[in-house]
């Protein structure tokens, strides 16, 4: 099924490598140009967070109103996108579209012969920084997960505003970092470089992020003077 992505895949990234004679720079280049093939369906998703973020004022009167029932704030929330014609979900197209490159990827940078003797910013190139001994022989590998981390880290901090939301994602950095433990250095790499692209689209697009202000305590009904006698 992944076949023809796979071999689209292998074809580019062999003459980005020859071109530039470094598989490193062949798999940065290689991940700009399909983050800019993806850049209309990236742009069209976050002009809809863009939107998203303008709701966010009338999303916190909600979830004050419905603060003793979480379903029912739920369901509200869901019908002020619904008729505002927003998409919450929009926001995860481009990472699904990118699915099937990054296995494909994954096969590529697998494949015995394909690249040999190529190395990677320096390492091999299936080089996984997954146990203590491949981190004494490449003390650089340890960057590889840190930086996973602290990309995917920075999109979140972005992307999701929601409060709600963001409290879902808390981990989400911390398992990409223990998942890139087992990735080839070059699968890894196409993820940093693209999520790095991503937050410039993001910026560029949306701009600053604008979170909701902290919602105020409800004063309770001022007390009645007493009459200070008749």
């Amino acid at each position: 099924m992944l076949g023809p992505v796979k071999d689209v895949i292998a074809v580019v990234l062999t003459t980005l490598t020859a071109w530039t004679g470094n598989i490193g720079l062949g798999v940065v280049l290689m991940t700009v140009l399909i983050r800019l093939v993806l850049h209309p369906l990236t742009r069209w998703s976050l002009k809809s967070m863009k939107r998203m973020q303008t709701l966010a004022p009338q999303i916190e009167v909600l979830r004050r109103k419905f603060k003793d029932n979480p379903q029912q704030a739920n369901v509200e929330v869901m019908n002020l996108y619904r008729s505002s014609k927003v998409n919450p979900f929009g926001g995860c197209l481009p990472t699904v579209v990118q699915i099937p490159v990054m296995i494909a990827l994954f096969q590529v940078l697998n494949e015995k012969g394909r690249f040999a003797g190529q190395a990677l910013f320096g390492l091999p190139l299936d080089a996984r920084p997954n146990n203590f001994a491949a981190i004494a022989d490449n003390p650089v590998l340890l960057l590889i997960p840190i930086l996973m981390a602290v990309t995917t880290y920075l999109q979140q901090r972005i992307s999701v505003t929601d409060p709600q939301q963001a409290r879902l994602f808390i981990f989400m950095p911390f398992l990409i970092a223990w998942f890139s433990l087992n990735f080839p250095v070059g699968l890894s790499v196409y993820w940093i470089v693209s999520t790095v692209v991503y937050l410039l689209e993001y910026l560029l697009i949306v701009g600053r992020p604008v979170r909701p202000a902290p919602a105020m305590a409800r004063e309770g009904p001022p007390g009645r003077s007493r009459a200070g006698g008749k």
